[in-house]
């Protein structure tokens, strides 16, 4: 498949190591906030949260909730707009925790606060922070807490094999970027009943060659596509690619299932949904022979 079109999922992708930031201290009584988020996820936290009023700019991939007023675009994690940013004039600026991203550029705008977001460990304290950031901390403990409890459980001895891996409505299947077992849709995989086919801990990009994912030979796919609604035409066609990996035992058993929705690949609360639409989707698969 060609590499997705997925921005925002480029900091779960590449998410390693943060650069210089200055301290961001929670805004006085007095002053009022305007935070500037580089991160959907950390977005759709804050909104989650009920800070959103204080959000000021949101990067250029963001999906706001409905009803949700139009915010300025400030560019991406990788490539910010430091004038739109500049012209906002936050008190805050929050990003992901990702390789290569300018936080020393960044600093110089105003307070820059990066979290790690790409284990549920990580993400569940990056929630609390982002309370008391935003001066919401009794709602992040309760967000944090949920979390915590939807994503840690274990997947249950003997449960299937199971590849999580990206989609789009383009494109020729060539490769497979799949979810890595540590991640947050790795956590939401065995919440919803499934081993991660890919068991260990693998460093670098998380793709597969078509010959590699049929030499892992998982009991079923899972194919994330981030859209509202599929028709039964556009969803036959994704699968028509799948199917033609004849050398795949979940391809030719039809273990191969498209979940899909505006939110499948956030990796912000929306991953408790998530969770619900993996657990049917395994649900859907035929006994094993």
């Amino acid at each position: 498949m060609s590499l997705f079109r997925l921005p925002f999922l480029l900091c779960v992708v590449l998410a390693l190591a943060a650069g210089c930031q200055r301290s961001a201290p929670p805004a006085s009584e007095t002053q009022a906030r305007r935070i500037v988020s580089l991160s959907p996820s950390i977005t759709e936290t804050l909104f989650a949260l009920g800070a959103g009023a204080e959000v000021v700019g949101v990067s250029d991939y963001t999906a706001l909730p409905a009803g949700t007023p139009a915010l300025p675009k400030v560019g991406t994690t990788f490539a910010p707009n430091y004038e739109a940013i500049a012209k906002l004039k936050p008190t805050l600026l929050v990003d992901q925790q990702v390789k290569q991203a300018p936080a020393e550029a960044l600093s110089a705008l105003a307070p820059l606060k990066v979290l790690p977001w790409t284990s549920l460990h990580e993400v569940v304290g990056s929630v609390k922070e982002l309370g008391r950031l935003s001066g919401h901390e009794p709602q992040a403990t309760a967000l944090a807490e949920k979390l915590n409890q939807a994503l840690s459980r274990p997947a249950p001895k003997g449960a299937p094999r199971v590849l999580l891996v990206l989609g789009d409505l383009g494109g020729a299947l060539s490769e497979v970027w799949y979810m890595k077992r540590a991640s947050l849709h790795g956590a939401a995989l065995e919440a919803a009943g499934a081993r991660n086919a890919v068991a260990e801990d693998v460093t670098g990009p998380p793709n597969l060659s078509l010959e590699g994912v049929i030499a892992l030979d998982p009991d079923a796919v899972l194919v994330l596509v981030n859209a509202p609604s599929l028709d039964a035409s556009q969803q036959a066609q994704i699968l028509s690619s799948w199917k033609q990996l004849t050398g795949l035992r979940a391809a030719r058993e039809d273990r191969v299932r498209l979940v899909f929705g505006p939110d499948v690949q956030s990796t912000g609360p929306a991953i408790l949904h998530l969770v619900e639409q993996l657990h049917a989707a395994l649900g859907t698969l035929p006994a094993s022979r």
